[in-house]
């Protein structure tokens, strides 16, 4: 038997071992135990009781479950910009760096995976601390935990612009009931209509297990699909007229300014939306540890598929945005789909056009909505280890559990209603949470892997370079709207 067998053959054992470790929590001799106070020590023991317990029995999650799930934790706002990368890169330039990017997020992730395998550590953080110091795991935990959590207020500042509206485009509340007064009653202001977002995320974060939240993550993607669909509607109805605008198939120098220096600048900022829209190896390990009847080739089955799936309606979004609104298409779609443009498209009929505005938007607030349960997820485990680093209870009760999840979800609509713009938010978490997670960190597991050879170094190196530049460009850039 090869060592690919007995790994596969051994891998079940170490994923029952380290649940054991965790559920036990760190040894104490029996010495120790004996030489303590006996009322100290049952002080101890029912104190820990009301956080502690065995760790539950539950059916872990199929393959299709695990691919659903992940493909929910790639997509995010971030497909909203493709159109507008689209129309500087053009059609086959955009679908070029969304399959190369696709490729390389994939092959990063089985970076992370091969340790992982090869030492039984079953989180991000433990990998990491394993293969490259202690130190790196607590960075890898903070930036997990900081970039969960970021995201997770920016989804609740969309959520809340796609209900009221922005500078930037029509909100659903305002596009069907045009007659409101100005400004608009307290119950429908923006903090108002925050705290009526966050009583309708509480409940997807019911599940305990990701078993449970695969069917949300399910009508996360079909909410999606809902979107691009529409897009492609109204392509479709473009192409039917005849106005398709000018078609741009490779990257158009024009596109991005007259001068050599905006140019650069212009086509750098652009760059983020396509090279941080697969980021998700936070939720990776989550799923690894899910994942029914585990072996190599079915977590990397998942991640191919997710990729797949995910990287086809990229393409979908901004190709059938740009070439409905051409060079004219915003950096978020949402700021095209007007009820006066859709109407203009939609052959003048004003209630059709209506329907069609208020599907899409209301389509992309439930995907924001089912997006906080994969999102939530390593944010919650790595809160869960970082205090088990510190007591000796490893298992929460439920009790316990839902109090951390439901604080965290109270806590990220605290700094969402103290932010007034999301675009800063974009900028600094992609730039520095997010890209250490996908680039810089697996680029750190591949030039420590002992078995890699020259090929692996190299795009343990290119990993690197990518995600300086992505750090230092997104800072740039996090000021511009």
């Amino acid at each position: 038997m090869d060592g690919t067998e007995d790994r596969e053959r051994l891998w079940p054992l170490l994923r029952h071992a380290h649940a054991v470790s965790t559920a036990l929590g760190p040894s104490t001799s029996s010495n120790d135990v004996e030489a303590a106070p006996a009322s100290l020590a049952a002080a101890w023991v029912g104190a820990q009781a009301i956080v502690e317990e065995p760790a539950p029995r539950f059916v872990r999650s199929s393959l299709r479950d695990t691919t659903v799930n992940l493909t929910n934790a790639i997509l995010g706002a971030g497909m909203l910009a493709m159109p507008r990368a689209f129309a500087g890169l053009g059609v086959l330039g955009g679908a070029a760096c969304v399959a190369a990017v696709g490729l390389m997020t994939h092959f990063s992730i089985v970076l992370m995976l091969r340790p992982t395998e090869r030492t039984g550590k079953l989180t991000y953080a433990a990998v990491v601390g394993h293969e490259c110091g202690p130190g790196w795991g607590v960075a890898v935990r903070a930036s997990i935990i900081i970039g969960s959590a970021g995201f997770l207020v920016l989804y609740l500042i969309i959520l809340g612009d796609l209900l009221v509206g922005s500078k930037h485009f029509s909100g659903i509340i305002p596009d069907l009931w045009p007659g409101l007064p100005d400004p608009l009653p307290w119950y429908l202001q923006r903090t108002a209509v925050l705290t009526w977002a966050t009583l309708a995320v509480a409940p997807s974060l019911a599940p305990a297990t990701l078993g449970g939240v695969a069917p949300i993550s399910a009508l996360k993607v079909f909410c999606t699909f809902l979107c691009v669909l529409s897009l492609l509607v109204l392509c479709a109805a473009m192409a039917v007229q005849g106005r398709l605008p000018t078609v741009h198939w490779l990257p158009d120098p024009a596109f991005f300014g007259d001068g050599a220096l905006e140019r650069a600048k212009n086509a750098l900022g652009i760059v983020p939306v396509v090279m941080t829209a697969f980021v998700c190896h936070m939720s990776v390990h989550p799923l690894v540890q899910d994942l029914e009847r585990y072996t190599p080739r079915r977590m990397r089955v998942a991640v191919a598929a997710s990729m797949l799936a995910t990287g086809l309606i990229y393409f979908l979004t901004g190709a059938a945005g740009f070439l409905v609104w051409g060079q004219q298409v915003c950096g978020d779609v949402l700021s095209n789909m007007t009820i006066d443009g859709v109407t203009d498209i939609l052959w003048g009929h004003v209630p059709l056009a209506m329907a069609f505005v208020t599907t899409v938007k209301v389509s992309m607030a439930l995907s924001l909505v089912l997006s906080f349960p994969i999102t939530l997820w390593p944010m919650r485990q790595d809160i869960i280890e970082t205090l088990a680093d510190m007591f000796v209870a490893r298992q929460l009760s439920p009790a316990a559990y839902y109090v951390l999840t439901y604080l965290s979800l109270l806590l990220i609509y605290l700094v969402a209603i103290s932010i007034s713009s999301a675009y800063q938010m974009v900028g600094l978490i992609g730039s520095v949470t997010g890209t250490s997670m996908a680039f810089l960190f697996p680029g750190m597991l591949a030039l420590r892997d002992a078995r890699g050879g020259r090929p692996l170094k190299a795009f343990g190196w290119g990993l690197l370079l990518a995600g300086i530049l992505l750090t230092i460009v997104g800072i740039a850039t996090a000021d511009d709207e």
